[in-house]
């Protein structure tokens, strides 16, 4: 898989613009609400503390994108994905053209939490994050 693939899902987008939020069905309006605001998150990936961003992207319609960094290292590891209610799938490319990884959680309250898996599913590890704070839009 390419990265592209990472940034341009073909399914049907579950975000509603801001225009037609009343006509937009329950989970699509839920899912904006989720991301309404860019995220700063922290906690574990496996046995590893890291810190993740994310936000809707530019066309919220698109789905929701960011990064995170393990802690001591300073590559970013791109995120890109799509929620719906409270689900949350993204995959993850390290190195900006291949995917690398896939996270399935759900994002309850201010907690993020599933698994996080290769993409061919050999290696799972948990992860729990917590948001720290809503950034605002620069």
């Amino acid at each position: 898989m390419t990265l592209s693939l990472v940034f341009g899902f073909a399914s049907t987008p579950v975000f509603a613009d801001n225009d037609n939020v009343a006509a937009a069905p329950a989970s699509a309006a839920t899912a904006q609400n989720l991301f309404a605001k860019p995220l700063t998150l922290r906690g574990t990936l496996g046995n590893a503390q890291i810190e993740m961003h994310l936000q809707l992207k530019a066309d919220p319609t698109e789905g929701i994108q960011g990064h995170y960094v393990i802690a001591g290292q300073s590559a970013k590891i791109l995120l890109a994905g799509e929620s719906e209610n409270t689900d949350v799938i993204m995959e993850e490319s390290i190195n900006g053209k291949d995917v690398s990884g896939e996270w399935a959680g759900k994002l309850v309250g201010n907690i993020f939490s599933g698994t996080w898996s290769t993409t061919d599913d050999a290696v799972t590890k948990p992860f729990a994050l917590t948001v720290q704070t809503a950034k605002p839009v620069k």
